[in-house]
């Protein structure tokens, strides 16, 4: 059975300074401009995930609220997952494989190091740096999420958002 993950780097943000606590930190007006050019890159090519899981922090609710509103659908698939703010990507590849198995394609939202961390992990070094709004595409045929731990990708992709016209 086909399973995608889409791992995506929270858009370009303002700067501590403007804000008390970094969790508040918003995103830029290139950080949404990025995310709707990406989303819709994604989107346009039949990719469209399940659900969307994301760190509490202002700029990664931000960035999946633009995905989910690029692919118009509910933001109902929108779960915010706590730990996902500021994690290892050994704890993000944790909470992939305890997902339901009716989760064909899901999207997360996270920071660096942790997501960069896990994008090399999961396609065994083919990128190193995932910067603000980079998205790392990575497909398995696998059974149940468990076997992310053992399964090997077939197929995998980054969008980078420079790129994305």
């Amino acid at each position: 059975m086909k399973r995608t993950v889409i791992l995506v780097r929270h858009g370009k943000a303002c700067s501590l300074d403007a804000f008390e606590k970094d969790i508040d930190r918003v995103l830029t007006k290139r950080g949404v401009n990025d995310g709707y050019r990406v989303a819709r890159k994604i989107f346009g090519s039949g990719i469209i995930p399940d659900l969307i899981l994301t760190s509490p922090a202002a700029r990664a609710n931000h960035s999946a609220l633009i995905f989910a509103r690029a692919m118009n659908t509910t933001t109902g698939i929108i779960n915010v997952v706590e730990s996902l703010y500021h994690s290892s990507g050994s704890k993000i590849l944790n909470i992939i494989s305890e997902l339901p198995g009716e989760v064909k394609t899901v999207a997360l939202f996270g920071h660096n190091p942790g997501i960069t961390d896990l994008a090399e992990h999961l396609t065994n070094g083919a990128t190193s740096f995932l910067p603000t709004t980079g998205v790392a595409i990575i497909n398995y045929e696998m059974e149940q999420w468990k076997d992310i731990h053992s399964s090997d990708q077939s197929v995998y992709e980054f969008i980078i958002p420079k790129e994305v016209k």
